[in-house]
């Protein structure tokens, strides 16, 4: 099997910061619409690992776009709204059409995005595991969210101290 490695020098990283810079905060939702397609399309088609893992994540960012609930950091709206942008461009550095190298660039920008947006989408997904065991995805606010995480924070303090008490008293 051949390997191919690619160098990402300043110049290409430059371009791919410029392109995020241009899209601001504005996503439009019809371009969510065809990423989701897209999306399925290359799960559908593709068998490489590291491109399925990687649209993955842009599913769930997408999702993170689509949830009513959720409010996204506007530097983080930017950069998901470029990488959208990108990933549905057919004329993007790398044509996708091009077999077993069409979307590395496109999955070179979604890394990027999640090294920038990964804190936000943790807390995504604690949220969405939050609202799935306590609302069973019914209505369910940040702040029903924000008090559960209180609770379970005061939760697992309690069950520390009794964890040490036990250990103390030779139980």
């Amino acid at each position: 099997m051949a390997t191919v490695s690619i160098d990402i020098d300043d110049q290409v990283k430059e371009h791919f910061n410029k392109f995020i810079e241009e899209h601001g905060t504005n996503i439009n939702h019809d371009d969510v619409k065809e990423a989701l397609a897209k999306v399925d399309e290359v799960r559908a088609n593709c068998t490489d690992g590291y491109v399925v893992d990687q649209v993955g994540c842009l599913q769930m960012m997408l999702s993170m776009v689509e949830d009513d609930t959720w409010v996204i950091a506007d530097s983080n709206k930017e950069k998901i709204n470029a990488t959208i942008k990108y990933f549905i461009d057919d004329n993007d550095v790398i044509p996708d059409h091009i077999p077993g190298i069409g979307y590395v660039d496109d999955c070179i920008v979604i890394d990027g995005t999640m090294d920038a947006v990964e804190e936000e989408m943790m807390e995504y997904k604690d949220f969405c595991r939050a609202r799935l065991v306590y609302a069973k995805n019914g209505p369910f606010s940040l702040d029903d969210w924000s008090s559960i995480k209180d609770q379970e924070a005061v939760s697992r303090a309690r069950n520390r101290r009794f964890r040490k008490s036990k250990r103390t008293r030779g139980w």
